[in-house]
């Protein structure tokens, strides 16, 4: 096995060409070699160094994770106030519920926490912070519920990376909630229950609030039901020209490629991936001529799309290419800021350890920008009690 000094050193390497922040760049680099040194590490500590590194470098689309041990949360996800993280939603520890209030985390108030953290919450507004990354190495919390307060000793449960879309109909507006990395088949039968309800309403509103897929076959598949059926549509696509000069990561990319071919169920999908993996190593187009020619397929008069900071990877390019359609209005809050997760490839080292970055792209035309919604809803503590988003798109709707 590799010294844990030299894995940090190969994963530097291999990643120090998306690194930013050049003025810091070689302070916390050697910060960080300082601690990989030590002799108490442990490869789950050395996982926790290393994405604490990433995070502080300014690298948020990188990470490691163990190879053969499955990744750890808390059970919970919350959002940030000034002096409290607010829990949204309860995913396996039932001792919390929804608008709780955590005030400490191992005992320090969270404003104190937040400037120990500084570097890895960045200088985000209180809501867009990050802080489940931070709430895996913290030991206890005391959460305020009400009036009462509640010590809770917090726990560790497998990554939960179940995904659906959910399909309902709210006070006679249609709703498509899309959570999580969707796959090509949860996307046709949404469609097909989309289909079957009946034309009451002019309006539907698609909640992309949590959709995190990463798969543009998707997002090619949906684009034509965010326009006007009938209408002829083009829609540009070279932010997606995959092109490559380093060996190694043409490689990782080409290996990306056909991994996802082969977890392909669906025909259309193999299509499509079928294509790049035909196309010459290193120079890849996702769509011919780099462009998406289509008719409009929407049934619906009005389309209300909800964003939010967790509308990340394919979900939020696909929200970037519709937002212009003409029955199309974003509500909601900015979103991820993630427009180039497509460059992101995945490699085994040490048969160890499974880190993931962003390749050499000498074609970067897109930036890491938010999409803004038209329609603004700030983010509150009662949004942990009612949805407000929806409750808003569905009393303004036709």
């Amino acid at each position: 096995m590799l010294p844990y000094v030299s894995l940090y050193e190969y994963m530097h390497k291999q990643v120090e060409h998306a690194i930013q922040n050049i003025d810091e760049k070689y302070n916390i680099y050697d910060e960080y070699k300082n601690i990989v040194t030590s002799p108490q590490l442990t490869d789950q500590v050395f996982i926790e160094v290393m994405n604490n590194y990433f995070f502080d470098i300014g690298l948020f689309n990188t990470k490691i994770k163990s190879l053969k041990e499955p990744e750890k949360q808390v059970g919970i996800k919350v959002r940030a106030t000034k002096d409290s993280l607010v829990v949204t939603e309860v995913i396996n520890d039932i001792r919390f519920v929804l608008g709780d209030e955590i005030v400490t985390l191992s005992g320090d108030p969270i404003e104190f926490c937040r400037k120990r953290y500084k570097r890895l919450l960045g200088d985000e507004p209180y809501h867009r912070e990050e802080w489940e990354h931070i709430l895996t190495f913290q030991s206890e919390v005391d959460v305020k519920r009400s009036n009462q307060y509640y010590h809770f000793e917090l726990k560790k449960y497998q990554l939960n990376d179940e995904a659906s879309i959910n399909v309902y109909i709210k006070e006679n507006t249609p709703i498509a909630e899309f959570v999580g990395n969707i796959t090509f088949e949860q996307t046709v039968e949404a469609l097909y229950q989309l289909s079957k309800i009946k034309q009451s309403s002019k309006d539907i509103i698609f909640d992309f609030r949590k959709a995190t897929f990463d798969k543009l076959s998707i997002a090619e598949f949906l684009i034509p039901y965010f326009y006007e059926i009938g209408n002829q549509e083009t829609i540009l696509t070279s932010d997606t020209h995959i092109v490559i000069d380093r060996e190694r990561h043409k490689s990782l990319y080409k290996q990306k490629i056909e991994r996802i071919f082969k977890q392909c169920e669906e025909m259309n999908e193999q299509a499509f991936y079928q294509n790049l993996m035909d196309q010459p190593s290193g120079n890849w187009e996702y769509f011919d001529d780099n462009k998406i020619d289509f008719i409009g397929l929407s049934r619906f008069e009005k389309i209300t799309i909800l964003i939010d900071k967790d509308t990340e990877n394919a979900a939020e390019w696909l929200v970037y290419k519709v937002s212009n359609s003409g029955i199309v209005n974003l509500v909601g809050r900015p979103t991820k800021g993630n427009l180039k997760f497509f460059n992101l490839v995945d490699e085994v080292i040490d048969q160890r350890f499974v880190l993931t970055f962003p390749v050499e792209n000498v074609n970067n035309e897109i930036k890491d920008e938010v999409i803004y919604p038209e329609i603004l809803i700030e983010w509150s503590k009662r949004h942990a009690i009612v949805d407000k988003d929806i409750k808003f798109s569905i009393d303004n709707s036709s």
